[in-house]
């Protein structure tokens, strides 16, 4: 009941403020505000796009209104960060309080090998007697890959893989403690296409290809 007063009572206070106060800013504005930051923090980068709002929040003093930019920097890697502007009431007036970065995803500035050629270097990393103990049977690539970019600060001679979800499907032989001969397996794991741009040609990174993932299939 005390809380109900004391919002109450706030509300009352305010009450000529909001009245005199200016509308409060809409996305035309945040949008605005985005491309300015962007133009102060970094200036070597270019703004593609600002698409919103994807949502709004707002109570009577303050509003954020979030989004999205695609961006290019200057060494022409791209990504789409997501963002948010926030604005608060000061008397009768509006102001921006910040503009923020809260997510970015590199995008893709090569395209993934065919899938016969993933599948080819995959199951090869995983050839015959790499896991003892399991006779692998089959490696199924599961939906598209991820494109991952290493993260420096040389983003331009970053390293730079598609991430693949796999299946392994094998059958034990009992040759090891967590072995059982004849007993099916299954190991559900990601293996990553690394980009080696001085021979154009792709690798599997072998941290990846481990073997102590495989458990009974049921």
């Amino acid at each position: 009941m005390d809380r109900a007063r004391r919002l109450l009572c706030a509300v009352a206070l305010l009450g000529p403020a909001l009245a005199l106060a200016q509308p409060a800013p809409g996305w035309d504005q945040a949008r605005r505000d985005i491309l300015a930051d962007y133009a102060k923090q970094q200036p070597g980068d270019k703004v593609l796009e600002v698409t919103g709002p994807e949502k709004r929040e707002g109570v009577l003093i303050a509003v954020r209104y979030y989004g999205s930019a695609l961006v290019e920097r200057a060494d022409k890697t791209r990504s789409r960060d997501r963002v948010w502007v926030e604005y608060r009431l000061l008397g009768d007036r509006w102001e921006l309080q910040a503009v923020r970065v809260y997510d970015s995803t590199a995008l893709a500035d090569l395209e993934p090998p065919a899938k016969a050629k993933a599948q080819e270097l995959i199951a090869a990393a995983w050839a015959a007697g790499k896991c003892e103990g399991f006779d692998i049977k089959k490696i199924a690539l599961e939906g598209e890959p991820r494109y991952q970019r290493e993260i420096t600060s040389d983003r331009a001679n970053a390293k730079r893989w598609f991430v693949y979800q796999i299946q392994i499907d094998a059958v034990g032989t009992g040759k090891f403690r967590l072995s059982k001969d004849g007993v099916p397996y299954v190991n559900r794991t990601q293996n990553m296409l690394l980009w080696n741009p001085a021979d154009r040609s792709w690798s599997v990174e072998t941290r990846h290809v481990r073997c102590s993932g495989f458990s009974e299939r049921k």
